[in-house]
């Protein structure tokens, strides 16, 4: 078992997490630094691939893009609680004012969700509003980091569900929260390589939901259903693997089992398979200003990040 470490730059915490299990999870708490930007890789990046946490903040920190880190919630997935409005509410001003503190002016972001949900939280105050939230993907683009072809090729073929003479060629699946923007979907187009991708049918905005959405609400046969559907899309356009930019959807798409292969892209950079069956159904982590030195089985939402 690893022990990562991590110094929380917005909560002002020391935090040690241990992988796999995550069951270790101890806090010193200090006071925010002063930085101006900071890599916020989200819940469920941090529940289902700590390591790739760890070698995309370290890639990050040499690449001169980032200063610190944090392991903060961004407060979305509060609304999947009782009394989930006052307490996202809450925890949004905590967010605000803590940040404000520490001359953060630039976050990249990992997951469509927290881009949308941070950008949104930061605007409601004229003290945060100019904080840019950048997503992940576009800054890798950027920087000149690329997908090999024969790494993507070969993690493909290597599973059961591919045959063994297969051309390998990936379908991309959107995120819901990115829709409007359509930032994550262009920077996936961007860093994959062009001969070994294909357009679904239902891209950008029109692409649905990977299922994590009805699973939350309790309808687990409904969310399966519809993570499904994207294998079955993927081979409608002659995909035999999907890559997503959101570590939600490649975790219901996974879960529900899906006919092709799916990897997140940050697989394919650094040709890492995440062990999807060391992640529980539910997220053991979740880190709020009030409990920053606690681990909590958040066993209201399961596939949501």
């Amino acid at each position: 078992m690893d022990e990562y470490v991590f110094e929380d730059v917005i909560a002002g915490s020391t935090v040690t997490c241990t992988y796999p299990g995550l069951e270790t999870v101890k806090a010193a708490r200090g006071e925010s630094a002063d930085c101006t930007s900071v890599f916020f890789p989200g819940c469920s990046f941090i529940n289902y691939a700590l390591p790739l946490v760890q070698s995309t903040y370290g890639l990050l920190l040499e690449a001169g893009e980032v200063e610190g880190v944090s392991l903060l919630c961004c407060g979305k997935i509060l609304d999947f609680e009782a009394d989930g409005g006052s307490s996202r509410a809450a925890f949004e001003q905590q967010f605000r004012d803590h940040i404000a503190g520490t001359g953060i002016k630039r976050i990249v972001a990992a997951c469509p969700n927290c881009v949308a949900a941070l950008r949104k939280l930061l605007a409601q105050d004229e003290a945060t509003a100019a904080i840019e939230v950048v997503p992940l993907p576009k800054v890798l683009v950027e920087k000149g980091y690329r997908i090999d072809p024969a790494t993507a090729a070969s993690m493909a073929q290597a599973d059961p569900r591919v045959a063994d003479d297969a051309q390998i060629t990936f379908c991309p699946k959107d995120s819901c929260p990115d829709r409007a923007t359509g930032e994550f979907a262009d920077s996936l187009r961007a860093i994959m390589p062009d001969e070994i991708m294909v357009e679904p049918k239902f891209a950008r905005k029109r692409s649905y939901c990977c299922g994590s959405r009805p699973r939350a609400a309790g309808h687990y046969d409904l969310g399966d259903k519809m993570a499904r559907r994207h294998g079955e899309q993927a081979g409608e356009v002659g995909a035999n693997a999907i890559v997503t930019a959101c570590m939600s959807c490649t975790f219901s798409l996974v879960g529900a089992g899906c006919s092709v292969p799916v990897f997140h892209y940050l697989e394919l950079l650094f040709a890492w398979n995440i062990p999807w069956y060391l992640a529980d159904g539910y997220m053991k982590l979740r880190f709020l200003f009030d409990d920053a030195d606690t681990n909590r089985d958040v066993r209201s939402f399961k596939g949501i990040g």
